[in-house]
């Protein structure tokens, strides 16, 4: 018998008889056995999935157990009839024995890996000889993607060359080595001590605090920038679904994997590990804008004033219950020139044809080309008197000083652009670090506590080095330009006799107000068409700002407030084919499960981005009882939320337009995913609400907090709202701006 790495031959067995019963092979089709996703398993549990290995010995052997008192023989060697009754009543959960897991929970993990097994690159032991990919139809890993592929009426199999992440290293490795990788030195906290004079430190250098960082700078003063992840360089970028994308191991995110948040939806609900809505972060300098979607829109100027719009739209009473909706102390007029500056910046790339949206400067660079799928959804939303336009995105569209011409790449949302075509702040702010007297960058420090002197004012940080030593870092100023939960954490952490409750809480305004995206969708089945959804990135997108405008009337619409953003995307990878939501009448495994899964290429797609409106029960705190993985025993946060009648309404409302637009695409059937899939969507807003009134919010209009003087919080936990628009432009519009007012009054003080 064949010797295996971590199972034994029994249980190696069975596995691959179940995993052949979830994707079997139909007639001279490869099923899972011969494409090998037991091996990826049995590979994976001596290491990224050792923490499984004992559920998978009582689980395969509970299902081996079972088969014998059933059938009178092993699992691996029952009929095909008799193995999916047992797996039937694994998936229900009433399968006879006992596991250290829910027998549902343990099904769905053998549903996940089997499908990792088959779709993930070869590196990871299964997908043999790339024939899950081939057996999907899908080319794999290409550098790029032309004009015509993005059109074509039929498969663009790229001549059914199929290629993994081995096949494109060398073309990789040239790109990288020919780009702009001068990041090579290592600002390495346990390398230097403290720096005196300090004037600000920023606490994270990511997608904030790399941004505003080079304005207080350019101002003179002396700045100090922690970042708990390292430089990244271009050749740290590749494309591996399963390790590097946010939406799977996210390997880019040390840091933030191991303190998974929990959560509870009301205060009366145990809480349970938080679950995605969309993906995890990245720690290192220039941030999660690494690998994000690239997608850069302004919010509309009556977001920045939504509870006076839903007043003088349509009275009090359509507030609802529990509601605490705000207007933001800054208006849109004094951010406008932050938008269009943040724009140049970004060098994003867009048009002019969004009738909701003016500008003080056009955007820098042409559009993303058109694809197939955005043509149809644009002809169809036309056709409803709506305004589809191409979504502006940080990507260099043309040639430019800071990268070339973007490659059209699908392996991009998720990922870094190792050929330097997604803007991100990373690499000017490294520059400064080594051209900028006056700044000083520490990676691999890890704040975990704001430092107040005896009058109450933020005087520094406390962090800890690679090696485990507390640094203390004085600095006059102090700003948390961390993620929302982060922030929020090192507030509470960082109490004192000034401040029994944490900074910024002295009227129990921290962490109140959270708001979180649910990003839904609906899929359309196109019997007639193939929309090549694997020749591009979700940058190249087309969406609706109609349904987030001042003019859109929510309320006679479906009798909910808020609005959301509708819009057709590329980017359609493996892995993300396979996790796709499924028709209600389609099962999640065995062979008519496989057959709805290689109709990929006829599956259309509307995303919803809704509005999430603040209420004054969905908090952030911290755990009483869960801390995080890195072994410092600090706790984690706890989030409250849960959907409430409006947000439902919205979501029905939502999904059916979704479905109205997919009909008139050419869709003969359509089906929603979940209206909501957990808390952390990356747009996690509020907690630190910005307010003139101390007893109202966190920070003043200027993103100081109120009862902490020199303290500020640069980051979305300042919004009062959460519209259905992608935050980051917003982010570094308003904190570029509060930036400029601080360097002023530093400056001149």
């Amino acid at each position: 018998m064949t010797a295996h790495l971590s199972l034994t031959g029994t249980e190696y067995a069975t596995l691959e008889a179940v995993f052949e019963r979830l994707f079997p092979a139909d007639g001279d089709a490869a099923g899972a056995r011969e494409i090998g996703a037991a091996r990826y398993v049995d590979l994976g549990l001596t290491g990224a999935l050792r923490d499984d290995l004992g559920d998978y010995r009582s689980g395969l052997d509970a299902l081996d157990r079972a088969a014998r008192d059933r059938f009178g023989v092993a699992f691996a060697e029952a009929a095909a009839p008799e193995q999916d009754e047992l797996l039937s009543s694994l998936q229900r959960g009433v399968l006879p024995g006992s596991f250290p897991v829910p027998q549902i929970a343990f099904f769905e993990l053998l549903r996940m890996h089997c499908l990792e097994g088959l779709f993930a690159d070869p590196l990871y032991g299964g997908n043999r000889e790339k024939l899950g990919w081939q057996v999907l139809g899908h080319p794999g890993v290409w550098l790029e993607n032309s004009p015509e592929e993005h059109l074509r009426e039929s498969p663009a199999d790229k001549n059914g060359v199929v290629q993994s992440l081995a096949d494109v290293l060398p073309e990789l490795t040239a790109r990288t080595a020919n780009g702009q990788n001068d990041l090579l030195t290592e600002y390495d906290a346990s390398l230097h001590e403290p720096v005196d004079d300090a004037d600000v430190v920023i606490v994270g250098m990511g997608g904030v605090g790399a941004v505003v960082a080079p304005r207080l700078i350019a101002a003179g003063l002396r700045v100090v920038g922690l970042e708990a992840g390292p430089v990244w360089r271009d050749q740290d970028f590749v494309p591996d679904e399963l390790g590097v994308a946010y939406y799977c191991r996210a390997s880019m995110g040390e840091k933030f994997g191991k303190e998974n948040p929990r959560w509870r939806a009301d205060a009366d609900s145990p809480t349970r590990e938080a679950t995605y809505s969309l993906g995890r972060m990245m720690n290192g300098v220039g941030g999660s804008v690494i690998h994000y979607g690239a997608w850069l829109r302004r919010f509309h100027p009556h977001h920045l004033r939504f509870r006076s719009h839903i007043l003088e739209r349509w009275g009090e009473e359509a507030i609802p219950e529990g509601c605490s909706v705000a207007d933001w102390p800054v208006g849109y007029d004094e951010l406008e020139p932050w938008f269009t500056l943040a724009e140049q910046m970004a060098r994003v790339a867009g048009d002019e044809s969004n009738p909701f949206i003016s500008r003080s400067a056009p955007l820098p660079l042409p559009p993303t080309r058109p694809f197939r799928l955005g043509n149809d959804f644009t002809n169809a939303t036309r056709a409803r008197g709506l305004h589809p336009h191409p979504a502006p995105v940080g990507q260099t569209t043309k040639a430019t000083s800071y990268g070339p011409e973007m490659s059209y790449c699908a392996w991009n949302n998720g990922f870094g652009a190792w050929d330097g075509d997604k803007w991100h702040p990373g690499k000017e702010i490294a520059r400064l670090a080594r051209t900028a007297d006056n700044f000083t960058l520490r990676t691999h420090a890890r704040v975990v506590r704001v430092l107040i002197d005896a009058d109450g004012h933020a005087a520094g940080v406390e962090y800890l080095d690679r090696s485990g030593r507390v640094v203390t870092q004085r600095a006059r100023h102090v700003i948390l330009a961390a993620y929302t939960y982060e922030n929020i954490r090192l507030m509470l952490l960082s109490g004192d006799g000034k401040h029994p409750d944490g900074l910024g809480n002295n009227t129990g305004q921290l962490g109140r107000h959270y708001m979180t995206k649910q990003f839904a969708h609906v899929d359309g089945y196109f019997p007639d068409r193939i929309f090549n959804r694997h020749t591009g990135p979700a940058s190249q997108a087309v969406v609706l700002d109609d349904y987030v405008a001042e003019s859109f009337d929510s309320l006679a619409a479906g009798a909910f407030i808020g609005g959301g953003t509708l819009g057709a995307e590329n980017q359609f990878l493996p892995l993300q084919i396979a996790r796709e939501s499924l028709p209600p009448d389609v099962p999640s495994w065995g062979l008519e499960y496989r057959r709805h899964l290689l109709e990929w290429q006829r599956l259309g797609v509307v995303r919803i981005q809704p509005d999430a409106l603040p209420y004054v029960f969905h908090t952030i705190d911290l755990d009483p009882v869960h801390r995080e993985r890195s072994g410092l025993g600090l706790p984690v946060v706890r989030l409250t939320y849960g959907l409430q009648e409006n947000e439902l309404k919205q979501a029905a409302w939502f999904e059916s337009e979704s479905a109205a637009i997919l009909r008139e695409m050419g869709a003969v059937t359509t089906w929603a995913g979940p209206n909501f899939t957990g808390v952390c969507s990356s747009h996690d807003l509020g907690g630190c609400r910005s307010s003139d009134d101390p007893g109202a919010g966190v920070v003043d209009r200027e993103l100081q907090v109120h009862d902490t003087p020199g303290l500020y919080v640069y980051s979305g936990a300042a919004f009062p709202t959460c519209p259905g628009i992608n935050p980051t432009l917003t982010i570094w519009a308003l904190t570029l701006w509060a930036a400029e007012q601080l360097a002023e009054r530093l400056v001149t003080a």
